[in-house]
């Protein structure tokens, strides 16, 4: 089997499916979904909610199908997993008020025939602009390049809300 972040997803679809955890794609894979031309990435990166109170039983059915799991943080926000056969993935656990309600704009996307929840593009150019690093910025730049209609108050509200505005500036005055 060819290890890509398509065979990644699609393994941990199965296992995120079989309990009530709700999660939708986030990162390169889900910037790629709104770019002209996609980039190469090397993991998949998803947003979960409804995690409860504990990650134990996350955890432990990710061990059982042979993922190694470790925490990135103490308090658990970011969870890194990889397993031998099907790839490496970043769990970020919802934990704000803004992560849920991207969580509930997501859009239904076949990806490999499968259906996969994607973040809305706003809710990516505003992940994006949080982390900041470059390829992030990079995906802005390559998301706007395909003058993509965009929900324009609800981007300002959270570039606002986020303090990213400065940044955001300088993609909104090329526009």
């Amino acid at each position: 089997m060819l290890l890509t972040p398509i065979t990644t997803l699609s393994s941990l679809k199965s296992l995120l499916d079989s309990i009530p955890i709700r999660w939708v794609l986030i990162g390169a894979l889900a910037a790629n979904r709104y770019r002209g031309t996609p980039r190469m990435t090397g993991d998949v990166d998803l947003l979960l909610a409804n995690t409860g109170g504990s990650l134990k039983p996350l955890e432990a059915k990710l061990t059982n199908a042979g993922w190694d799991v470790s925490r990135a943080d103490p308090n658990g926000e970011l969870i890194r997993i990889n397993h031998e056969q099907f790839g490496a993935a970043d769990l970020l656990l919802a934990g704000t008020a803004y992560q849920q309600l991207a969580i509930e704009r997501s859009i239904p996307e076949k990806i490999d025939s499968q259906e996969i929840y994607v973040l809305a593009p706003e809710d990516i150019i505003l992940h994006k602009l949080i982390a900041g690093r470059f390829q992030d910025l990079a995906d802005i730049e390559a998301i706007l390049a395909t003058s993509i209609v965009l929900d324009e108050d609800y981007l300002r509200q959270w570039v606002k809300f986020w303090e990213v505005e400065d940044v955001w500036k300088k993609f909104s005055d090329a526009g």
